[in-house]
């Protein structure tokens, strides 16, 4: 366990528990509990809850909503991922460059800016508008640049690199299935494994002949779409999944009632893990300094945020969980009779090992 002096910005090397609780020892990450709905966080408060969002809408003249995209382009558009023109249009079927993904994802993800003072890529200077997104990109592991060293910040991004890009920013673990889904993405493709993740999870989908067109560019509304599925997909991986299984089983045997997945408290759970495991950080705060309850709320989660538990560099769902139930703290929040709902996000690394959050509520 961390106490709140300790925790931050500590460099993770071997298996470790935090926790968020309703009520905590001494001995515990002191960092919250719920509120009366009207309560509001305070830093150094006890918690918060989530109230349900002001709703935003927009008003582009070319983003209609019986479009496709008309709920992505408002999600992102809400969150201040993208924009629009001087003349009020969006113009969804304009491409987009792989500098303005980079931007897209991050401040989707809620990622706190990197900007170091020597720059990775020598296209991408300091005074680049793109700097500090494609360095932060870069950090969590989502991109990289080309054999010659350069990152081509204004080259188009297709819809196969974009596939590639939402697969690892949402940490979902490769597919290898036996059968293609598209024609012109067969198994040998570069882009199979990413393709064929990013439509397990329901994220991407192809053309009317059965193609997919992985070299075609990718337009603002299909990013907009794509980027916005991903982070609500109601598929969760086979590690999220077993987790919440292997939790709920241990409630049933206690005479607990089970806890319902919800897919905000899970989106909420999955920007964490993808936020602090890149960086290899086991703590609460996320980089951006938000705290559990603020990404519970920007989730849109509608109840009300009762605790976080969060396991660092573990390998399996079964090992996250019992180290969590022999945990004082971490226990009394997953057993807790009166939750009701809960979320739960993993990010894999590069060697196998995953950063764990869960999020539960009422």
């Amino acid at each position: 366990m961390y106490r709140e002096t300790s925790r931050r910005n500590a460099k993770l090397r071997s298996p470790r528990l935090i926790v968020s609780l309703l009520f905590i020892s001494a001995s515990l990450v002191q960092f919250g509990a719920a509120l009366p709905a009207s309560a509001q966080e305070k830093p150094g408060a006890s918690g918060v809850i989530n109230t349900s969002p002001e709703i935003c809408t927009i008003a582009f003249s070319d983003v209609r909503p019986t479009d496709y995209f008309y709920e992505a382009v408002r999600s992102l558009y809400c969150v201040g991922a993208i924009g629009g023109y001087p003349d009020g249009t969006f113009r969804p079927n304009v491409v987009s460059t792989r500098g303005q993904l980079s931007k897209i994802i991050v401040i989707s993800k809620g990622w706190g800016l990197i900007s170091p003072p020597s720059p990775s890529f020598p296209d991408v200077q300091r005074d680049n508008p793109f700097y500090a997104y494609v360095e932060t990109a870069r950090a969590h592991g989502i991109i990289a640049g080309y054999s010659d060293g350069t990152f081509r910040p204004n080259a188009n991004v297709t819809r196969g690199q974009l596939a590639k890009v939402v697969v690892l920013t949402e940490g979902w673990p490769l597919l290898y299935p036996a059968r293609a889904t598209f024609t012109d993405v067969p198994p040998s493709h570069t882009f199979f494994t990413f393709v064929e993740t990013a439509v397990a999870h329901g994220a991407i989908s192809g053309y009317a002949d059965g193609s997919f067109r992985v070299g075609t560019n990718a337009t603002r509304g299909q990013i907009s779409k794509m980027i916005y599925l991903a982070s609500s997909s109601t598929v969760l991986s086979a590690e999220e999944r077993q987790t919440v299984d292997l939790i709920n089983q241990r409630r049933a045997s206690m005479g607990l009632g089970q806890l319902q997945v919800n897919m905000s408290l899970t989106q909420a759970a999955r920007r964490h893990s993808s936020d602090i495991g890149p960086a290899r950080l086991c703590q609460h705060e996320g980089t951006d300094g938000s705290s559990p309850w603020d990404r519970i709320a920007q989730a849109g989660y509608a109840g009300i945020a009762m605790g976080e538990v969060v396991g660092c560099n573990f390998p399996t769902p079964q090992s996250v969980v019992d180290g969590w139930w022999a945990s004082p703290g971490h226990y009394a929040i997953l057993v807790d009779a009166a939750a009701v709902n809960i979320g739960c996000g993993w990010w894999i690394g590069p060697d196998g090992y995953g950063w764990q959050t869960c999020d539960t509520g009422r």
